[in-house]
């Protein structure tokens, strides 16, 4: 006894196995083209990084900061000369 049901799907099913077939060259074409795209989107966000990167470089003021830095240098100076005569008059008092 036959069912026709299930031959109709099992047809239906080969057809749109079939619908879905693609030739290798295609499939190579495909997953060239997407790795294509992948890399060029990765460009862009790296592009997009260096141009942040690159503006945020040119609005900082080396020489404001390097005066900064001398500054703070010597009152650093200065504090560790006052704490080392502090130091030693501590040593020489107690001695």
């Amino acid at each position: 006894m036959k069912r026709p049901g299930i031959i109709a799907r099992q047809h239906a099913a080969r057809l749109k196995g079939e619908q879905y077939a693609v030739a290798e060259g295609v499939r190579a074409a495909r997953g060239a083209a997407l790795a294509l795209f992948d890399l060029r989107r990765l460009k862009d966000e790296a592009d997009r990084r260096v141009e942040v990167a690159r503006d945020r470089l040119e609005s900082v003021d080396v020489f404001a900061l390097r005066a900064e830095l001398e500054a703070a240098l010597a009152e650093q100076a200065d504090v560790e000369a006052e704490l080392a005569e502090l130091q030693g008059g501590n040593v020489l008092m107690a001695g």
